[in-house]
């Protein structure tokens, strides 16, 4: 029996909202890593605060 078409859309709805959560959260270690990695103090400061300054996340 398969899922009435309501359903099927609910669960890909679920799978997309997790899939960008798991996006969201590899490119905040990517930048984290950068900024880590990066020699430059200046270059580092904005790899740091890219995320805060962008909206990908608020500040604490």
């Amino acid at each position: 029996m398969t899922a009435p078409d309501g359903e099927r859309v609910r669960l890909v709805g679920v799978a997309g909202v997790r899939e960008r959560d798991l996006q969201h959260g590899r490119l905040l270690r990517v930048l984290a890593d950068l900024a880590e990695a990066e020699p430059d103090p200046r270059r580092r400061e904005f790899l740091k605060s890219f995320p805060f300054s962008s909206g990908l996340v608020e500040e604490p």
